[in-house]
């Protein structure tokens, strides 16, 4: 005989793998009010296991909202931006970024602001606690023309950017994403606002695939009508 197959029971069964995979995480710095001054943001998006160190200089809002440090840029995803002027860092321009677990596929926006200078450089590095991962050297163009970047190697614990540091260096950082599990990220309802997570995007080739061959299961299944007596006829 014949096993039966429960169309509830395997869709049900899909979302469930969908549901314990990968989850991406995408911070705009618009979450909260931005504080416009240089009081570093450090545990603010802890529940995100997410944290930043001292040396960064606050969310600013941007263009749209007043420009109040004048840095002459707008956020790449919405209005505000993690600034760096170097003012806590001793003008290293330094942004480290930790995480509370292993990351994957980290990206990051980034411009040059006021003030800067024309080819101004930075380089972002990606660590495994103290083992260095990898590095990207990255040119910045003009004032409020934002770079992507992004690294794709996993087991990511940290993100450091540096500055150049010739003369006076200042730098925005907007959207900031990376990829991690449903459990370490289980404090997301914790922030109310913009913080997105969605599945990775392998997660709905799978679920394509599985209705797929759903699909082609049920057709080659005979309606059970087929089988069923024909009801009497009343005279």
């Amino acid at each position: 005989m014949k096993p039966r197959y429960s169309l509830s029971a395997m869709v049900a069964t899909l979302l469930l793998v969908a549901s314990q995979s990968a989850t991406a995480v995408t911070i705009s710095f618009d979450e909260y009010a931005a504080n416009n001054s240089n009081a570093a943001i450090t545990n603010r998006y802890a529940p995100l296991g997410v944290t930043f160190g001292g040396d960064n200089s606050g969310i600013w809002s941007g263009q749209s909202q007043g420009d109040p440090g004048n840095w002459a840029i707008e956020g790449s995803n919405r209005s505000a931006f993690l600034g760096n002027n170097g003012i806590n860092n001793g003008n290293a321009y330094v942004t480290s970024i930790n995480f509370s677990g292993l990351m994957s596929n980290v990206s990051f926006d980034v411009s040059r602001s006021n003030g800067s200078n024309a080819g101004q450089s930075l380089i972002a590095s990606t660590y495994q606690d103290a083992t260095l991962l990898s590095s990207q050297s990255i040119v910045l163009g003009g004032i409020n023309s934002w770079i992507s970047v992004a690294f794709g190697i996993g087991s990511i614990t940290s993100l450091v950017i540096t500055g150049s540091a010739t003369g006076f260096s200042p730098y925005g950082i907007d959207n900031l994403q990376f990829m991690g599990t449903d459990n370490l990220l289980s404090g997301i309802n914790q922030l109310q606002g913009t913080v997105s997570h969605a599945p990775e995007p392998t997660i709905y080739f799978m679920l394509l695939a599985g209705l797929g061959l759903l699909g082609f299961m049920l057709r080659g299944r005979k309606p059970y009508l087929a089988h069923a007596p024909m009801p009497a006829v009343a005279t």
